[in-house]
């Protein structure tokens, strides 16, 4: 079967989302991401962020706001301005998408979290969000270190929801500086939003900022993914 163009690619996803299979949308615009060489006429890459965005926007109504804003965001890594709007509107709802941390083996379940599905950054890299609840101790610190390495094997930028975490000790915030060094060799990183104020004071005193790159929300770590 001979492989479709990207212009096909382009065309079929918009042929299969204007008859409501959206899935099959995805896989098409998946496919015309996979092809781009660089090399692509303007008119062309324009075609392509249009149809992310038009994607992204009935996906959004079916209530799927993650695979919304994968769109939005790979529409915007091709300069299409309207694609940033729809971004931060799934950032405005991250509490109907955040995930629903659970227990994940830590000692006294102290350690609660949950992650997103991966999503596209931009058109070659991946993010996930966790969240996570409670507390990391001493005790703690193996699991979490668990749940991190198992992210990172799906992901380029691991983006943390800290909001709910009433404590972290420095075994735990050397676990998170492994992980942003291994991900930093992938032209990815680690970004902490929403942390506590005592603990971003901490990260700051211990010099560590530029490997946990605190951000007050979660747009703020979506921006600083993005423009990395």
């Amino acid at each position: 079967m001979t492989t479709p163009s990207l212009s096909e690619a382009v065309e079929a996803a918009r042929v299969a989302r204007e008859a409501g299979k959206l899935r099959l949308a995805q896989r098409a615009v998946d496919h015309a991401y996979g092809a781009l060489t660089g090399r692509e006429d303007r008119g062309l890459l324009e075609r392509l962020g249009l149809e992310s965005d038009f994607l992204a926007r009935s996906l959004g109504r079916e209530g799927a706001l993650l695979a919304a804003l994968s769109e939005w965001l790979r529409a915007s890594s091709l300069g299409l301005a309207e694609a940033r709007r729809g971004v931060a509107q799934v950032c405005q709802a991250y509490e109907r998408w955040r995930p629903k941390p659970g227990t994940i083996g830590a000692p006294r379940d102290s350690l609660r979290a949950a992650a997103s599905g991966p999503f596209w950054i931009d058109r070659a890299r991946r993010g996930i969000v966790l969240a996570l609840e409670g507390g990391i101790t001493g005790e703690g610190t193996e699991a979490f270190g668990r749940v991190l390495e198992l992210c990172a094997r799906e992901a380029d930028w691991l983006l943390i929801d800290m909001e709910r975490l009433t404590y972290v000790g420095s075994a735990g915030l050397a676990v998170a500086v492994k992980t942003s060094e291994v991900l930093r060799a992938r032209r990815g990183g680690l970004v902490l939003f929403a942390m506590a104020p005592n603990l971003r004071l901490l990260v700051d005193t211990l010099g560590l900022s530029q490997f946990l790159n605190p951000a007050p929300d979660v747009a703020g770590a979506l921006t600083h993914a993005v423009g990395s």
